[in-house]
């Protein structure tokens, strides 16, 4: 109880990895302000509770509902951000008395890009996640070679921090190039 799945989900799909790493997410599709009538964005610092290549569970005093697209913004370092393009999928509103499930809601990332899934697989290994199998994780293993093998890119010490990341911008001109419509939105 307490969770909402949208019709259509499926279950994760992804094996999850415990790690609090600080996310900006942004929605896509404008609100509007019931005293008012104006519209506007949402935009939120907050942080996961886990992350995985298909998505995150983001921990939030104010869940978004259920079909809303969103951007999710990870700095991987000073200079570097990941921006993944999801949608929300499940909400966790807040539980009554005795009851200790953190609210927040669940988001699906649509269609990641090679550079995208390589750079979300960095920081998973680094997070203490093996990536998956294939040309991918290939490519996330010679990644972490080079960084390990030249300490001035090197991670930083804390293996789930985002800071020191290696790899190429991943950030689009357009993060919502693939993410078409929400369903019911």
């Amino acid at each position: 109880m307490g969770q909402w799945r949208q019709a259509g989900t499926t279950p994760q799909q992804h094996p999850r990895v415990t790690t609090a790493v600080p996310v900006r997410v942004s929605t896509v599709d404008p609100e509007r302000d019931p005293d008012d009538g104006r519209l506007f964005f949402r935009s939120a610092e907050e942080t996961t509770a886990n992350l995985s290549r298909g998505g995150a569970f983001v921990r939030s005093w104010e869940p978004l509902a259920a079909g809303r697209r969103v951007v999710v913004t990870i700095d991987l370092s000073r200079d570097e951000e990941l921006q993944l393009v999801g949608r929300v999928v499940w909400t966790r509103r807040r539980l009554g008395p005795g009851q200790d499930e953190a609210p927040g809601y669940g988001v699906e990332f649509l269609q990641p890009t090679a550079a995208e899934r390589s750079a979300l697989d960095a920081l998973l290994s680094r997070a203490g996640a093996t990536p998956s199998a294939g040309p991918i994780a290939s490519s996330v293993t010679a990644l972490v070679e080079a960084a390990t093998a030249h300490p001035s890119s090197a991670p930083s010490e804390d293996p789930g921090s985002p800071e020191g990341a290696n790899g190429p911008r991943t950030s689009s001109p357009d993060p919502l190039r693939s993410a078409g419509p929400a369903p019911g939105v």
